[in-house]
């Protein structure tokens, strides 16, 4: 009896573990998707509507997900990111202070590539983040195999 307690609590960690993982990477795929739309419509802001960065960032944060809203409001993320990512995305909200449109205008568009690169990176990963849950279960198994 203990054997089939220890299995089936082993599947389960398994597939926490798995369900975890996945919640990461749509969560990390979400905030790339979000930057991405920022740049877009903030150089459409630029170009037509001028509205002020503190007047654009929150009519923007009603349609964001929640990761790039806090990362909005605090600077900080609920998705790890990498060094190079925080290290473009301080660069990116700090170049925002530029002289001329522009100059803000070329700014964005030179980091709209690392940009758009994470984005297609993270959402390949999200649609095959699915995944996880189910290796999570197989790997419980096998553990709880091992263990009984």
């Amino acid at each position: 009896m203990i054997d089939i307690v220890v299995l089936v609590a082993c599947t389960l960690c398994g597939y926490v573990i798995g369900k975890y993982f996945e919640k990461q990477i749509r969560i990390k795929s979400a905030f790339f998707f979000d930057v991405n739309k920022y740049l877009s419509l903030f150089e459409v802001n630029i170009d037509g509507r001028q509205l002020e960065i503190d007047e654009f960032n929150k009519e923007f944060a009603e349609n964001c997900s929640a990761a790039f809203l806090e990362y909005l409001g605090s600077g900080k993320t609920k998705c790890r990111l990498s060094t190079i990512e925080k290290k473009e995305l301080k660069l990116l909200f700090d170049s925002f202070e530029a002289v001329s449109s522009q100059e803000l205008k070329k700014q964005i568009s030179f980091q709209r590539y690392f940009f758009t690169e994470q984005n297609n990176r993270y959402s390949e990963q999200a649609s095959k983040a699915s995944i996880y849950p189910k290796l999570g279960i197989l790997l419980g198994v096998m553990v709880g195999i091992v263990l009984i």
